[in-house]
């Protein structure tokens, strides 16, 4: 029988800020137990989070960050301000593929964090945990010091355990119609796709592939990684 994890990162959005509670809890385990993520922060400040399944790390040790346009980039010299916990159960209906009611049931750890010196700006963090998958978005909160900002890199990180099995189709900016490979991680070559005499036209400027990616581990769990919920925010490749 197949395991698979999926993994999904849902984009940057400027809203209002969550509600706060002291306890500073700092990891969530899916309902049933099977999966779990951690967050912490490394001696700089800077914010990293693990993902485990069935007690096996699958996701090891990742930053997370951003820089910005004309202004201080944000991926350390934060301190976790505090922590909340929240559980959803609900079913909700697709209105078209294959399966047409849908289970969302989840655990949820949100962290909210503060630069330690100023212009002191925040960023929340909320991380998902299903017993099918894991998932985290980021939400910059209103603040009067910081009403908006263009992102020019993004710095997720995604560590994985292992070379895995990759099935993949390049990071190409004009089409999706590319025929998936299936290869090693580290023998991923996207700029070989490029000019393909079957497709009208190609752009593929970095080794790089589009969401989803999915993997399989030498334990045979399988791993994908998709987003979500981009509202006014770039594709990830």
């Amino acid at each position: 029988m197949k395991r698979i994890l999926a993994i999904a990162i849902t984009g940057a959005l400027f809203l209002t800020a969550s509600c706060k509670q002291e306890k500073m809890v700092t990891s969530i385990t899916s309902p049933s137990g099977t999966n779990s993520v951690a967050f912490n922060l490394a001696s700089d400040g800077t914010p990293y989070y693990l993902v485990k399944h069935q007690n096996a790390t699958v996701i090891d040790t990742s930053s997370l960050g951003f820089e910005f346009k004309e202004q201080p980039a944000l991926k350390n010299g934060l301190k976790i301000v505090a922590t909340s916990q929240n559980t959803l159960n609900e079913t909700w209906e697709m209105p078209w593929g294959e399966q047409l009611q849908v289970e969302n049931h989840y655990n949820e750890l949100v962290v909210e964090l503060e630069e330690t010196t100023e212009p002191n700006r925040k960023i929340t963090i909320y991380f998902r945990a299903y017993d099918d998958g894991v998932a985290f978005r980021y939400e910059f909160p209103e603040q009067a010091t910081w009403s908006e900002a263009l992102i020019t890199e993004e710095h997720t990180q995604f560590n994985l355990t292992g070379d895995h099995t990759t099935w993949w189709i390049p990071g190409d900016w004009d089409i999706y119609e590319h025929l998936y490979s299936t290869t090693k991680f580290t023998e991923i070559n996207a700029l070989e796709k490029a000019h393909h005499e079957n497709l009208a036209s190609t752009y593929i400027p970095e080794n790089a592939v589009n969401t989803p990616v999915s993997m399989r581990t030498e334990d045979g769990l399988h791993l994908s990684f998709h987003e979500a919920s981009l509202v006014d925010y770039s594709g990830m490749t």
